[in-house]
């Protein structure tokens, strides 16, 4: 068995299986004010700061046994914050299972409903390496927004920046692709290209 593991992916192969699994695989303009403020814990913090003060609201009631209530509120904070961690704000993974006996690839994305694909090996054209690439468009925004920043402490970091990915993409005989990997090339990724080429007996 084949076993190679990654920042990146994971994938592990025999001479029936191929199995990849990757959290990055959306190429998308991100945005840095987001990604930079709004990370998951924040945003199950706040989720489960909004259900506290609804607790609050409701247990008005409870107003004379002060104690008890903000046990109450407490433990309302504490398992909406992990819930909400662990299955609303979880990472989501791409999991691509190349499957030589069935002839097929089955495609799951995870998330809060699942979406599961299949597809025929003899539907996939080939497999190819590209590329996307994001130009910052409103120019008079991001400047206001820098000198904003810059006013209060400091510049945001990649903001207005220029953002390109590098693919793998099973391209489909209908025209259609599937990006299954998708990465910055500042992170200079390393591709699953050959080795699920290899398996599907594709060449470049």
């Amino acid at each position: 068995m084949g076993i190679k593991n990654t920042p990146h992916y994971e994938l592990k192969s025999d001479s029936e299986k191929l199995f990849f699994k990757t959290a990055f695989y959306r190429a998308e303009k991100t945005s840095v004010l987001h990604s930079g403020v709004y990370n998951k814990e924040f945003t199950s913090m706040l989720f489960s700061g909004a259900l506290c003060l609804m607790s609050y609201m409701l247990t008005e009631f409870m107003a004379q046994k002060f104690i008890l209530r903000y046990i109450i509120i407490f433990l309302v904070f504490l398992i909406s914050f992990l819930g909400a961690r662990s299955l609303i704000f979880k990472e989501h993974y791409l999991e691509a299972l190349f499957d030589r006996t069935e002839q097929t690839v089955n495609i799951k994305q995870s998330g809060l409903f699942n979406k599961i694909k299949s597809i025929p090996f003899n539907s996939i054209s080939s497999i190819e390496a590209g590329s996307k690439k994001f130009v910052p468009q409103n120019i008079d925004g991001i400047d206001f927004v820098q000198k904003i920043s810059i006013q209060h402490g400091g510049a945001v970091p990649g903001l207005g920046q220029e953002e390109e990915y590098i693919t793998v993409s099973l391209n489909l005989k209908d025209a259609s692709k599937i990006i299954i990997f998708a990465c910055r090339t500042d992170y200079e990724p390393d591709l699953p290209l050959n080795e699920i080429r290899n398996f599907m007996g594709h060449r470049a």
